[in-house]
C-alpha cells in the first residue's frame, strides 16, 4: 500500500510538472526553451485536471474529452492515440451520437488527422478532404474536414484531439478551445495512456498481436463461459514450416494466421495464442453446432489463403477442435481441456479437419 500511494504521488507530481512544461512552451513557440521559472498561471492550469474522473481507465478520459470538445466548440469530435513514436495511431474515442465503429480504425499517417499527430501541429483541414484516409472496403461515408490540434507526452506526440466539419467559428479559436482542453487532460490521460499500454503489453501474445492465455482466461471470467463455445486450432506441420524454411518464416505463419482469425470472427468473438502453434477461439452464446460452423469456415479460410514468405507463396491447414457448454459439456471450465482432446482427434485423424466433442466432424 505504502509503495502504491508513493507511486502515485510521484505520478502526479510527474503529470502536473508536465503540464507545466506544455503550458510554458506553447507560450514560448516550438522549439526554444526557457530557463525561468513556471508560473503560477501554468500551475493553475495543470491543477484543473483534478476536476477529471481519478483512476479512470483510457477509454473513459478519452470519451469524456471527446465530447468536451465538442460541447466546447459544437462540432462531433474524435481522440486518436498512438503507442509509441512512430507507431500506428488509433481512434480510441468519439463524441455521443457518433459512428461507434470508427472506434479502433486506423488512421493513414498521411490523412489529415495522421499530420496533426505526426508533424505535432494544428491542422485546420478543409470541408471536403476525408479525415482518417481511405480505407480500401469501407463503404461507409467517411468524415470529411475540420480541426485537430496534437496531444504531447513527455517523449513524443500521443496523438490528437479533433473537431469534425466545418466550425461555425474561426478555425484559430477552435485551435485555441481545443488547445486548452488538451493542457487540462494531458497530466491525467498521458500516465492512463502509460497504464493501458502497460495492461496491452502484459495481456497481448507479442508475436501475433492476439490475447495470451492469461487474458484469454480472464475474458472467459468475466463473460458467460456458462453458454459458450471453443475452438481449439494448431497449425498443421508447423515443424515441417520452421525446419525447412526458418523460424523467420514459422513467424511470419503464425502472424497470417492471426490476421485470418481478427478479419473472420465476430467483434465478441475471442481469439488467442496459447502457445507454440496452438491458437484458440472463445465464441460467447454459441452452442456446440455454431461453433463447428465457425471452425469449418475458419479451417477453410485457411487453406485458401497461403501466407507469403521470401518472395513465394506457402500453404497452410489447421486442425479444429471444437466444444460448447453446457451441451455437451456441464463445466465451462472444462471447455479449453475438451476443445483440446477434440483438437487431438483432428490430428490423429489426418489433419485439415474439424472434429466435436464427442467425436463428431468433418
Amino acid at each position: 500500500m505504502i509503495g502504491a500511494g508513493l507511486g502515485a504521488a510521484a505520478g502526479w507530481l510527474a503529470s502536473r510538472a508536465y503540464a507545466a512544461r506544455a503550458i510554458r512552451r506553447r507560450r514560448l513557440g516550438r522549439g526554444r526553451e526557457s530557463t525561468g521559472v513556471v508560473s503560477n498561471s501554468a500551475l493553475r492550469a495543470a491543477d484543473a485536471a483534478a476536476d477529471l474522473p481519478p483512476g479512470a481507465r483510457l477509454d473513459v478520459l478519452a470519451r469524456l474529452l471527446a465530447n468536451r470538445a465538442s460541447d466546447k466548440v459544437g462540432l462531433p469530435a474524435m481522440v486518436l492515440l498512438r503507442d509509441v513514436n512512430g507507431g500506428p495511431i488509433k481512434v480510441v474515442a468519439i463524441s455521443d451520437g457518433q459512428d461507434p465503429r470508427l472506434i479502433g480504425r486506423d488512421v493513414k499517417p498521411d490523412s489529415w488527422a495522421g499530420r496533426v499527430v505526426t508533424d505535432g501541429l494544428p491542422v485546420v483541414a478543409p470541408e471536403e478532404e476525408t479525415v482518417l484516409g481511405k480505407s480500401a472496403g469501407d463503404r461507409r461515408r467517411p468524415p470529411r474536414g475540420g480541426v485537430g490540434v496534437p496531444i504531447r507526452g513527455p517523449g513524443h506526440v500521443e496523438g490528437a484531439v479533433l473537431a469534425l466539419g466545418k466550425p461555425a467559428e474561426p478555425s484559430g479559436n477552435v485551435v485555441s478551445k481545443l488547445d486548452t482542453l488538451v493542457v487540462r487532460f494531458a497530466p491525467v490521460l498521458v500516465p492512463a495512456h502509460a497504464v493501458a499500454i502497460a495492461e496491452n503489453k502484459a495481456n497481448t501474445d507479442e508475436l501475433t498481436g492476439l490475447a495470451n492465455r492469461r487474458s484469454f482466461t480472464a475474458a472467459m471470467g468475466t463473460g458467460d463461459a456458462a453458454y459458450s463455445a471453443m475452438i481449439m486450432l494448431d497449425l498443421d506441420h508447423f515443424k515441417r514450416v520452421n525446419d525447412t524454411l526458418g523460424h523467420a518464416a514459422g513467424d511470419t505463419a503464425l502472424r497470417h494466421l492471426a490476421r485470418l482469425l481478427r478479419a473472420a470472427l465476430r467483434g465478441g468473438d475471442v481469439p488467442a495464442r496459447i502457445g507454440g502453434e496452438e491458437f484458440a477461439v472463445w465464441l460467447p452464446g454459441a452452442d456446440l453446432a455454431l461453433g463447428v460452423e465457425v471452425a469449418e469456415r475458419l479451417r477453410v479460410l485457411v487453406e485458401q489463403h497461403p501466407f507469403h514468405f521470401g518472395g513465394a507463396s506457402y500453404p497452410l491447414t489447421v486442425s479444429c477442435g471444437v466444444s460448447a457448454c453446457p451441451v455437451p459439456i456441464p463445466a465451462p471450465e472444462n471447455l479449453l481441456a475438451t476443445a483440446d482432446a477434440a483438437l487431438y482427434q483432428a490430428k490423429r485423424g489426418g489433419r485439415n479437419r474439424v472434429v466435436a466433442t464427442g467425436g463428431k466432424g468433418g
